[in-house]
């Protein structure tokens, strides 16, 4: 197998899956339907095209610097509409990923690479007011899915590194990073396996579909031990209560994350 790892970073980044109408949330990492998108810009795919090419792609993230939540009271205004349109929009802050995508197909890989290195349509991380901080990272390596996303070097901003290793024995999980992945048919009894409506179908602004998929966290957390990126890893504890809930912290994280958002404006 092969893996194509991609670094995902910006001011702000939005990765909505469930978002609809007037309320535009976003997930706490990447989705695939966003990534995706993301190469198929890059490739130059028009939203009319089959995206069959992408099929059979597995996907997982690894958080290397959460961010926080902003939101913005959105207005638009357009002279043929009576009233303003409001809506609320979310956004991660600071926030530094590492997507990876596994395939047997390491030619489509490379090509996926290559496009991202010198994009044919602007490229941006989930909405297009989130344009990336700079040119996106990117290595193919050989390998598992779970194995690339362990023992690539963290990814977070040298200030993040900094205060993450500086202030450890008080906030240790600030240089630690969780793995969200899917799993694969093979996979044994690998936890509670979530499921997200993001697998992509089709970018028709007319029809636009998607179709759900399974994920589930990585029961190992990724231990940073320096600025350069070493990494070792533990096993996450699981209490009886954090397994009935499973993997519906991924859209809790969200949740409370907008409340203490909330909070603190007020």
């Amino acid at each position: 197998m092969s893996v194509l790892l991609i670094r995902l970073a910006a001011p702000l980044q939005s990765w909505g899956a469930n978002s609809r109408f007037s309320r535009r949330e976003t997930e706490m990492m990447p989705t695939k339907s966003g990534v995706i998108g993301l190469i198929a810009a890059a490739l130059g795919i028009g939203r009319q095209e089959s995206l069959q090419r992408f099929e059979g792609l597995r996907f997982g993230v690894r958080t290397d610097q959460p961010g926080t939540i902003m939101s913005d009271y959105h207005t638009a205004q357009h002279e043929s509409w009576k009233n303003p349109k409001l809506s609320q929009r979310f956004y991660l802050q600071d926030a530094v990923f590492l997507a990876g995508l596994e395939s047997e197909n390491q030619t489509a890989l490379l090509e996926y690479a290559e496009a991202l290195r010198s994009p044919y349509y602007q490229l941006f991380l989930g909405r297009r007011s989130c344009p990336p901080d700079g040119p996106i990272w990117c290595s193919l390596v050989e390998g598992s899915l779970e194995v690339a996303l362990q023992e690539t070097p963290w990814q977070a901003t040298q200030r993040h590194k900094y205060w993450a290793l500086k202030t450890r024995q008080y906030f240790p999980e600030r240089a630690e990073a969780e793995i969200v992945i899917e799993p694969t048919v093979e996979s044994k009894k690998p936890g509670f396996v979530d499921s997200l409506n993001d697998e992509p179908v089709s970018y028709d602004m007319r029809h636009r579909q998607w179709r759900s998929r399974g994920v589930y966290r990585l029961p190992q957390i990724v231990v940073f031990d320096s600025e350069t990126g070493s990494s070792s890893s533990r096993q996450q504890p699981i209490s009886s209560d954090a397994q009935a809930l499973g993997n519906a912290g991924i859209e809790d994280g969200f949740l409370r994350a907008v409340t203490q958002a909330g909070s603190e404006e007020s």
